[in-house]
């Protein structure tokens, strides 16, 4: 399974989600929430997946 790829606010990079989880929102849809993986930043990411 390739990583979910998603873009940092902090660093302004697009990059695999380190450490992610799956998480159901309110409204039915699932999102993966997780940490930057470029080294220094820590930045947190989110996206919505299917």
């Amino acid at each position: 399974m390739a990583a979910i790829q998603g873009y940092c606010m902090k660093c302004k990079t697009y990059g695999p989600i380190m450490q992610g989880k799956k998480i159901a929102m309110a409204n039915g849809r699932t999102r993966m929430a997780g940490f930057c993986s470029q080294p220094g930043c820590g930045g947190k990411i989110s996206k919505i997946i299917a």
